[in-house]
């Protein structure tokens, strides 16, 4: 598949990456020569110096004929005036990031309006995934599949927990919730358990099941659910913005930290029902006094990122809340684990795997479609959701009886309404939606399971 990106910036760098290690043919466009010679360097692909608004350039570097164009600058009118060349020359799908909110607000017009494919928002998506985050307070990661109908849970187990010493086979006798336990991360191992694997203590547990299934276990299992009534957000970025829209719409207390005043002034003005605080997020007599020790949550927010791990561990050596702490770059992301700092939102992480899946999603076209894509354990193991299609080669076989490939696990199955635990006697149908879990990358289809 020929793919064309613009931008090379975090985003751009890291699909640059992936998409060429999936035997995509990558073009990258962007002005800065240095940055782009690293980057082609480093990866199988190929570039060209130049604006990625200019028309020329487009042709030059084959938008004409890319089945997949995204821009990904961080400019948003650049991205989108780029898409809209691209689109109009040949490119068949085009993919703009628009941070702006204005523009978001209006993103069913501007994207239909102007034959952009998909316009996408990281700060946007980085609210909605801290959203998920705020409902199990004590999950390290939460993510929602099969439309919000069953949940991902990330849990540690801890030394009181009733699930320490338990062979997953025997799960049943701890619980009477139907979820399943499908990775656990041990140390720097990563195992996808069979039914004889046994948990021990300090293991990352992930679990899934119906979003009321994993609620009810997650409160049988003794992870006290505390409801988050109140929210302190340090930073009033853009992330701020599309977060404090949504607490406030379920009635919750927010009150926001922000240097800036400009910014601060805008906040107050656009959320007056939020109480926005002018002053420097790093203080910490300044937290202390605007009573960070009683919010149920703290979301470290600021643009710089070590101000957020400085701001993150000082919420957590005062407040026994949730701790959210925005991170830009992921090489830092260890020294947060080393802090204690496990709950962690990285908006450019989140539009990346969207952005893969919808590329792989049109690899596949004629095959079976991939509803979701989740990167999990550090990107070392991928959740997809498949639409089985009637031409798939799995339907109609025995789960027992089909021959797939080492380090993959069918976890679920959605048909209709009913959400299935398969074993080896159940069957795949055309339509059901399959979720496997795997250490392998680039399947496309779920036929790729097979040997």
């Amino acid at each position: 598949m020929k793919i064309v990106i613009v931008g090379a910036g975090v985003v751009g760098e890291s699909l640059c990456s992936e998409l060429s290690e999936e035997g995509n043919d990558v073009i990258l466009i962007e002005k800065r020569e240095e940055v782009l010679n690293r980057i082609i360097d480093t990866n199988d692909i190929t570039g060209l110096v130049g604006n990625g608004a200019s028309y020329e350039n487009l042709f030059e570097a084959g938008a004409d004929k890319a089945d997949v164009f995204i821009a990904v600058t961080e400019a948003d009118e650049l991205n989108i005036i780029s898409c809209i060349i691209a689109q109009k020359i040949g490119a068949k799908y085009t993919i703009a990031r628009v941070r702006n909110p204005e523009y978001s607000a209006d993103k069913k017009f501007v994207r239909e309006g102007l034959g952009i494919s998909m316009m996408i928002n990281p700060e946007e998506e980085a609210a909605k995934s801290i959203m998920n985050k705020l409902k199990f307070s004590n999950a390290t990661s939460v993510d929602s599949i099969f439309s919000n109908r069953a949940t991902i849970l990330e849990l540690e187990i801890t030394k009181e927990s009733s699930l320490k010493g338990i062979m997953l086979k025997d799960l049943d006798k701890v619980t009477s919730e139907k979820i399943i336990i499908f990775i656990v991360k041990r140390g720097n191992e990563v195992f996808i358990p069979s039914g004889n694997f046994v948990l021990e203590e300090d293991d990352s547990i992930y679990v899934t099941g119906t979003s009321d299934a994993v609620m009810k276990f997650y409160n049988e299992m003794g992870y006290q659910h505390k409801n988050i009534n109140s929210a302190m957000l340090i930073g009033g970025g853009t992330i701020s913005h599309y977060l404090t829209e949504r607490l406030l719409k379920i009635k919750k207390q927010v009150k926001i930290i922000e240097s800036d005043r400009e910014r601060a002034e805008k906040l107050s003005r656009s959320y007056p029902n939020a109480i926005v605080i002018k002053g420097d997020e790093t203080d910490q007599e300044l937290l202390l006094n605007e009573g960070i020790k009683n919010y149920d949550a703290v979301l470290a927010l600021t643009d710089k990122d070590e101000e957020n791990i400085v701001i993150s561990m000082f919420a957590e050596s005062v407040n026994e809340g949730k701790v959210i702490t925005k991170m830009s770059r992921t090489l830092l992301l260890p020294i947060l684990e080393e802090k204690g700092l496990y709950s962690v939102i990285v908006p450019k992480k989140v539009i990346a795997d969207i952005i893969i899946r919808v590329v792989r999603s049109k690899i596949n076209v004629k095959g079976s479609k991939m509803n979701t894509l989740h990167r999990l354990v550090d990107n070392n193991i991928e959740a997809i959701v498949f639409e089985v299609s009637p031409q798939s080669k799995i339907i109609g076989i025995p789960l027992k009886d089909l021959k797939v490939i080492s380090d993959l696990l069918i976890v679920c199955i959605l048909r209709d309404e009913e959400l299935i635990y398969p074993g080896g006697d159940d069957i795949i149908q055309a339509k059901d939606k399959v979720m496997i879990v795997t250490l392998k990358r680039a399947i496309e289809d779920i036929d790729d399971i097979l040997e």
